[in-house]
Formats: structure tokens, C-alpha cells, sequence
């Protein structure tokens, strides 16, 4: 079964790509990708979280991390409740500024959400520092008040410094040895896939680019995100374009071409594979559900 996608709410395909919230969850939620990052924070209440096939339990100060082609479900035991701040970044944010403190950010993002574990469970003294910052954010992406967007991109990236610091690193400088060179060479080129998804990326123009061998890349890809070099990037060309199909009056062919298919044919066909419908099936459904 295909895990279902979510293009995420309507802002993030707008000017101001960042949403934060408050979910109270009291039953499962089934596998799905998403269409931008998305980090979560529980504050209340426990259950298991699923990222890639890996149950980890889920409770009051766990921070998790999710790049768009990851696989997340969660489950509830029947009667209890789990309670979460849940944010979102889209892929605008990611790939399209040219800000010199949006840039940091996002280098600092991608780094964790592809060097680190997804999710780590903050000890008390952190989640008390952290916990703050959360609610602010939360205050003001709901405020109308002057300002509002810049103190919440400012608490956002003190958010990351913040567990940059305190966790990202932690496992690093712990274990620091030669294997982590090769950790960031890998970091690299899936930043490097991230930021050029819409040219004509190769194992072997990877493998130019980066002086390694074609064996050696296909094999360090499915080591470190457990999938193929060719499917991840279908993923993020895929998760793209389900963004501008619910977000652009652009063509089905000009979104094909714009994610990096050279083919609508191919296009058509990984986009069914994926998502169980053509993509003028699935812009119809999330038009008619607006």
C-alpha cells in the first residue's frame, strides 16, 4: 500500500510557507509522506511513532524531525491520548530563498534531518528551556500583531540553535572518527539532490561531481535513507509536484517538466505508482475539497 501523501495546509504554498499547531490526537494516524518538513514536539500523553518502518515510542519531550520523503504514522492505544506541537516548513522555504539566515537554517535542518535520528527524547532540563519557545511560536503564528512573522521565524531558528546545540551535535562529538567524513560526504550530495531535483541528476553526475564511484553512491544512498538512489529522487520530484498541482494554475505537463521529468509519459506513470491516481485525478480531489 502506497502511504498516503499530505500536501499540508494551503499557507504553505504561500508567501509565508510556515504553520504551527496544536494537535490533540486520540486515535491512530496511518503511514503517510508529506509534501514539506515537519517537526513535532510531544507535550502530553504517549504513544508509538512509525518513521520508515522503525517503531519508537512517543511521549511528553520527544522532538521528531521529518524530511518530506520520510514515512510517518503513529499509533494511540485505544483510551489514551497524545497531545503535540506540530510545525511545518514548505518547500519554497527550503529550496527558494536566497537569505543568508534562511539559507543557515535550512543547511541546519537538512544536516539533522539527514545525519541524525529522526526523533530524540529531550531530557527534563531541555524540555523545560525549549517548551517556552514553542509556546511563543504558537502565539504568534495565531496573533495578528505587529511583527508577528518575523518573532516567529526568529523563535523558530532559536528553536533549532537551541537543540542544534543540545542534541543534533551530541551524538557527533560523542563518537566523533573517520567514518563521519564519509557520514558528510553523503550529507552533501543528498543536500546537493535536494537543491537540484529539477536538473538532470545522475548516479554518474553525482558520482563526477563528488569524485566517488557510481557502486560506492548507490550503495552509501540505500545505507543511509534504506532506499535507492532513483527513488528518493522520485519522491522529492513527486512530493513537489503534488505541491504545485494544488497550488499553481500551472498545466499537468508544465508541472512534469517543472520537477525534472524529462517525460510526461514517465511522469504520469511513477505518479500513479505513488499515489494510486494520474495527477489530474489528484488535483481535481484536493481542488474539490477546498
Amino acid at each position: 500500500m502506497i502511504p498516503f501523501n499530505l500536501p499540508g495546509d494551503r499557507e504553505l504554498h504561500e508567501a509565508f510557507p510556515y504553520t504551527f499547531k496544536i494537535h490533540r490526537l486520540t486515535a491512530d494516524v496511518p503511514p503517510h509522506t508529506h509534501n514539506f518538513l515537519e517537526y513535532t514536539y510531544a507535550f502530553y500523553g504517549r504513544g508509538t511513532e512509525i518513521i520508515n518502518g522503525i517503531e519508537r515510542p512517543i511521549q511528553a519531550g520527544t522532538f521528531t524531525l521529518l524530511l518530506p520523503h520520510q514515512v510517518h504514522q503513529i499509533r494511540i492505544t485505544r483510551g489514551q491520548e497524545l497531545h503535540l506541537y506540530v510545525g511545518a516548513i514548505g518547500l519554497q522555504a527550503i529550496y527558494g530563498s536566497d537569505d543568508a539566515a534562511d539559507a543557515s537554517l535550512n543547511e541546519l535542518l537538512l544536516r539533522a534531518g539527514t545525519e541524525g535520528e529522526p526523533s530524540y527524547q529531550l531530557d527534563e532540563g531541555i524540555s523545560r528551556q525549549l517548551l517556552p519557545i514553542f509556546e511563543t511560536m504558537h502565539q504568534e503564528i495565531l496573533g495578528n500583531r505587529p511583527l508577528s512573522q518575523l518573532m516567529f521565524k526568529t523563535k523558530l531558528t532559536e528553536a533549532f540553535i537551541f537543540l542544534e546545540r543540545s542534541c543534533f551535535t551530541k551524538k557527533d562529538t560523542e563518537t566523533y572518527s573517520a567514518p563521519k567524513h564519509k557520514k558528510g560526504k553523503m550529507w552533501e550530495m543528498i543536500l546537493y539532490v535536494y537543491q537540484h531535483f529539477r536538473e538532470d541528476i545522475c548516479l554518474e553526475s553525482l558520482g563526477q561531481r563528488f569524485y566517488l564511484s557510481v557502486p560506492h553512491i548507490s550503495a552509501s544512498f540505500k545505507t543511509a535513507i534504506g532506499d535507492n538512489f532513483h527513488h528518493f529522487l522520485e519522491k522529492i520530484r513527486i512530493s513537489h509536484a503534488c505541491s504545485l498541482l494544488i497550488s499553481s494554475d500551472a498545466s499537468v505537463t508544465s508541472v512534469c517538466f517543472e520537477v525534472g521529468f524529462s517525460s510526461y509519459p514517465t511522469f504520469s506513470r511513477v505518479f500513479k505508482e505513488r499515489l494510486g491516481m494520474t495527477p489530474t485525478a489528484y488535483r481535481k480531489l484536493h481542488h474539490s475539497s477546498h
